[in-house]
This record gives structure tokens, C-alpha cells and sequence, in this order.
């Protein structure tokens, strides 16, 4: 298992398919779980069905998180440590934290699964004495909460050389993904055979000022990440990111991108992915070559940290990629299109081998684009999938790609 670039040709992904956990969102509630509308669920199950063929067609091995985590549950360790963690964190060692665990203890791998997932609430709690505190909830709140943005699997990890992140999210009603994909990394027989780093534990992170999503990391080659600063991904956490992959010499450099802080550009892969040898997709709203961005290498005896603010991050990037020319193929010079194909994710596509790209079919203008580039681009719907604002690459998490 090893990530070097964004285009060689993708051999392994985890995706994760979206099912109890969008039955569970309400109008009431989908603000607090981070989504701008109710999605219809069994349509969503339908186009993600159809992004998994698609991928699967193309000759790459899917491997769907639900599935991973009931074998990882089989494993009572495993099942031991999750639960523990995942009820620290709603129940703070409460009594009432302590009663729910011997409950959930007794529950099959597949159920407790699905839970996990997919959210619990007291009216589907069939356990012994929890009639009186129900009394003062609503049959409908959530003894455990769903995790409705667990499809976007590449933000709650993401692979870095011949090692992962595990990160700590921003946003409170995502840190119930990184507790979930931990223990599969911990436990599942898939990793625990396999030699690799693990550049970050976001399980066992204890700051609640750390912060890093997938969706901001970029692996430009062997020896260079880009990472969007963000309103998700902060730069305490970009260095100690950088610091562990310097200290065990996996890259020698980090370049740093400020991004704007709102709901259309949450990650950096909303408004650039790479598609080809010194190609990528943008929606900047402005020129490349403005961009703030910050050159980080390892400092003196790799003790701390070297920072230099870039000039022009067009010329820095073709620096990393040899000095080449690099084309940044714009959604549209209309800002209209631009504004509404951006927040359809137009230039959030997954490259499954260079030049060959995932994205939405909506964003026709992004990918007649790209289709003007040379750039093949095989379309999926997006209809629901969209409204939670990601595309392809955040759908997805590799985890094995050719050099």
C-alpha cells in the first residue's frame, strides 16, 4: 500500500456507501450534521452504486468501510477499543456511557456496524433500564449519532507515501468517522499484516485544536504534499504533519496553499486536483500565480521546521515537477459558471490513471474542458451525492496507486 502521486494508475480504494445514515437526516437536524438539505437516500445508494462500478470496471479493487469495519468488530480488542473511545467521547465515563457499552458489547459485528454508521436512536434502544432516561428525550434522539459524511472517506484519512493519516476533524459531528477508520486500520487483518507509518493518530490526538482533512492533501510526487490551509485544516497541524514525514524521510518538502475559508472552497481539492503529468483542474477564483502559498522543509538536523513564503506557486509547483510547463485548466472564464460548476465540485475528480478522470456529469462546462485538454473523463450522476458537497476525489480514499 503506497500513495506517491495523484495520477498513477489507482489499483485500491476504501469508499464508503451512504445508506442508514441519510435516512437520519431531517431538516431539523442536517445543519448540525453539516449537509445544506435533506438528500433522497435510495437515489444517493444509486449514483454511489454507479461511481463504484465505474471504478470497478476500470480494473481497480473497491473495498466499501462499512464491510472493513464489521470484520474489524469480529475482533473483540478491536470492538473493545471502539466502543470505549466512541463512548468516552458522546458519555464522558459516565454511568449512563458505562450501561451502553455492556449493551453494545452484546451486539453481532454487523449490527453494531451499521450503528456505527449509521446512528442508534432510544425508540431502537432495546436496553434494560434506559426507559427512564428516555422519558425526558425524544424517541428519535441519538443514543449514538449517524455519521452521514462518512462517504466522503478521503477526508477522514489519507495516504501519504507507504504511510496514512489518521485525522482529527474539524467539525464535532465528524469525529466519530476517525475513531471508525482507526480501529480498521488498528485491527482489520488488511492493514495489520501490511508494514506502514502512521503519520498522525487523530484517535489519539488529544488537542482539540488539531485539525487536518484529506480533502486538503494533495500528493504531488515522492518528494512533495501540497496542503490547503483552510477552515479545516490548520497550521499546527500542517507542521506536524511535515515534521513526521521529514523525521522518517518519506518527503522533503510541504507546500503550504491559503485557500478561502468558506462552505464552496472547503478543501482543497474543491477548487484544484491534478489530472495528468503537469496538468491540473482549478476553480480559483483568481490567478494562480496570486495565490499565497509557503514552502516548509526540514531545518537544521531536521530538528524544526524551514518556512519561505512562495512568489508564484504556478512556478514553485513546476519547480517540484521538473521544471516543465504546468497548465491549470480553468472550469470557465464566466464567473457565473465558474461560481455554480465550483460548488458542483467541477474540478473535484478522481484520476484513476493520467489523463483519465471521475467527475459529475452537471459540471458540462469543467468537463468539456478537460475533454479539450485531452483529458478522458468518465462521468457519474451526482444528483443527491453532490448536495453534500464533494465530488469523486472526496469520495474516495487510495490507498494503493502505480508510481
Amino acid at each position: 500500500m503506497r500513495i506517491e502521486s495523484e495520477i498513477g494508475i489507482l489499483r485500491k480504494v476504501i469508499l464508503h456507501c451512504p445508506e442508514l445514515a441519510l435516512h437520519r437526516l431531517t431538516p431539523d437536524n442536517c445543519d448540525e450534521l453539516l449537509f445544506d438539505d435533506v438528500l433522497w437516500p435510495e437515489k444517493a445508494f444509486e449514483e454511489h452504486c454507479c461511481f463504484e462500478n465505474i471504478l470497478r470496471s476500470n480494473g481497480v479493487e473497491v473495498y466499501l468501510l462499512r464491510q472493513l469495519l464489521q470484520e474489524t468488530l469480529e475482533n473483540q480488542e478491536a470492538k473493545k477499543w471502539l466502543l470505549k473511545y466512541t463512548l468516552k467521547r458522546l458519555y464522558h465515563q459516565s454511568d449512563l456511557g458505562n450501561k451502553l457499552y455492556e449493551y453494545l458489547f452484546t451486539m453481532d459485528a454487523k449490527q453494531l456496524a451499521i450503528n456505527l454508521c449509521g446512528g442508534l436512536t432510544w425508540d431502537e434502544l432495546d436496553m434494560p433500564n434506559a426507559k427512564l432516561l428516555s422519558e425526558f428525550l425524544s424517541r428519535n434522539d441519538f443514543v449514538i449519532p449517524p455519521l452521514p459524511n462518512h462517504y466522503f472517506t478521503r477526508d477522514t484519512s489519507c495516504w501519504i507515501g507507504n504511510g496514512v493519516s489518521i485525522n482529527p476533524m474539524y467539525w464535532p459531528a465528524r469525529r466519530g468517522e476517525t475513531l471508525n477508520i482507526a480501529a480498521i486500520y488498528k485491527f482489520h487483518p488488511m492493514f495489520t499484516q501490511e508494514n506502514f507509518n502512521t503519520w498522525l493518530d487523530g484517535s489519539e490526538l488529544k488537542s482539540e485544536f488539531h485539525s487536518i482533512e484529506g480533502g486538503d492533501v494533495l500528493v504531488l510526487n515522492q518528494g512533495c504534499v501540497l496542503i490547503g490551509i483552510s477552515e479545516r485544516t490548520n497550521p499546527q497541524t500542517i507542521a506536524a504533519l511535515a515534521h513526521r514525514l521529514f523525521e522518517k524521510g518519506d518527503k522533503e518538502k510541504v507546500i503550504a496553499i491559503e485557500i478561502p475559508k468558506n462552505r464552496a472552497s472547503m478543501h482543497l481539492d474543491t477548487v484544484l486536483t491534478m489530472v495528468d503529468h503537469n496538468t491540473f483542474c482549478t476553480a480559483f477564483p483568481c490567478n494562480i500565480e496570486d495565490i499565497v502559498s509557503w514552502i516548509i522543509t526540514p531545518g537544521n538536523n531536521k530538528a524544526g521546521l524551514e518556512l519561505h513564503k512562495a512568489k508564484d506557486l504556478r512556478k514553485t509547483i513546476a519547480k517540484e515537477l521538473g521544471g516543465g510547463k504546468v497548465s491549470f485548466l480553468e472550469i470557465s472564464d464566466n464567473p457565473v459558471i465558474q461560481a455554480r460548476e465550483q460548488w458542483n465540485d467541477g474540478s473535484n475528480l478522481l484520476t484513476i490513471a493520467p489523463g483519465k478522470v471521475i467527475g459529475y456529469e452537471c459540471n458540462i462546462h469543467a468537463n468539456a474542458a478537460l475533454e479539450r485538454a485531452g483529458i478522458e473523463v468518465l462521468t457519474i450522476p451526482g444528483e443527491q451525492l453532490g448536495r453534500g458537497r464533494g465530488g469523486a476525489r472526496c469520495m474516495s480514499c487510495p490507498i494503493e496507486r502505480d508510481l
